[in-house]
């Protein structure tokens, strides 16, 4: 065995010093650092962050005659289907990512909480559609019934405030929501007498409305000074869009209506077409599945809805042909509705009740018959 060589003879090399960092070095990790700290906090700030929006998008097609229940006289199930069309609300406030997601999307509107809610909150808003809805279902069965010649009552506790127009004479003295309970004292059940009150006043009347709040039994009396209509300058104008209040028709046999939470009154046409063809032999829609959109009278007037756009768009996913929608519709909301609908969805513009039973005819529905009253049924 040898022995070791001496120290000076072994190979040893001091190892290298390190070279400084230079400073375009220190600098990058820095710059990159930043960058990616503002990164993270964008990121977190569109994921957590709620803006005051809202969004509407496309929801449910759903078969109406399966909601309506009918004791009493025979029942006719049809082939073909009236469909319910809703919009779905987000639930809370939008975060910033969904909000411009939302906006990017073609489907999707995104609504400000002002003019979605109205200053109020949206628990409140709720119960204003649930009370929009359950007056629907009642003017619905009301107009279907009459059509097919059954004598009808009605009942009422007010007329409930569903829209105030801006810059009219109720803008600043009511909201969504308020009951007008009398005018000038005389009593006000339904919405009816609410309109027939203020018609039969001049423009530039002042009067004395009777108001329950949404929140409270207690009647305010609020003074308002009525506008003219601008197409008739002698007319009496509100400027608000009335419902009755806890509606109540007296029919001569039950139908009830289930529709579990969705709420508002654009539901009243879809309603009173399904009504009139379980109670009648034939094919109202000609067997196929139409799609219907608008508020219903209690004259068979057809009214104004929002989110058709969104209704569209659900009609032409679930591969509905044709859609029923006012004719009273913003005509952007329109052009919007039948982007939306492309070439797959027919879009027909109704005005009343017996536009539409028309446009059913014309797709190869079966007309309702001139019938003897409480006689609803096809020859």
């Amino acid at each position: 065995m040898l022995p070791p060589p001496p120290v000076g003879q072994l190979n040893l090399t001091e190892p290298p010093e390190p070279e400084p960092r230079s400073w375009w070095s220190r600098r990058w990790v820095w710059a990159v650092s930043v960058v990616a700290f503002v990164v993270c906090v964008v990121v977190a700030a569109g994921i957590l962050v709620r803006v005051p929006y809202y969004a509407f998008s496309p929801g449910s097609v759903r078969p109406t005659a399966s909601l309506i229940t009918i004791e009493g006289p025979d029942v006719h199930p049809p082939d073909g289907e009236v469909m319910l069309m809703t919009v779905s609300i987000s639930r809370q406030r939008l975060t910033l990512f969904a909000a411009l997601r939302g906006w990017l999307d073609p489907t999707v509107t995104v609504v400000d909480e002002e003019d979605l809610l109205g200053g109020g909150d949206r628990e409140a808003t709720r119960q204003v559609n649930l009370q929009l809805m359950d007056n629907s279902k009642e003017i619905a069965t009301y107009v279907a019934l009459d059509r097919l010649g059954y004598e009808v009552g009605v009942e009422g506790t007010g007329s409930i405030i569903s829209q105030v127009s801006d810059a009219t004479p109720a803008d600043g003295v009511l909201v969504r929501g308020d009951t007008i309970v009398s005018v000038d004292g005389e009593p006000v059940d339904l919405a009816s007498d609410l309109i027939e009150a203020i018609s039969s006043l001049e423009p530039g009347t002042s009067v004395a409305l009777g108001v329950e709040p949404l929140d409270s039994d207690d009647v305010d009396e609020r003074e308002v000074v009525l506008g003219a209509r601008d197409d008739d300058p002698d007319a009496a104008f509100l400027g608000v869009v009335p419902q009755t209040r806890d509606g109540r028709f007296v029919f001569p046999f039950e139908i009830e209506i289930d529709t579990g939470g969705v709420g508002g009154p654009s539901a009243g046409l879809s309603f009173t077409l399904t009504i009139l063809d379980l109670l009648t032999e034939g094919e109202l829609t000609g067997g196929i599945e139409v799609a219907a959109t608008g508020t219903i009278g209690a004259d068979g007037v057809v009214g104004p809805i929002g989110g058709v756009e969104q209704k569209a768009a659900a009609a032409r996913r679930d591969g509905v042909k044709v859609f029923l929608v006012p004719g009273s519709i913003a005509a952007n909301e329109l052009d919007a509705a039948r982007r939306q609908a492309g070439d797959e969805v027919q879009i027909i513009e109704v005005n009343t009740l017996d536009e539409a039973l028309e446009a059913l005819v014309d797709i190869g529905g079966d007309p309702l018959p001139s019938v003897p009253p409480g006689e609803g049924s096809r020859s």
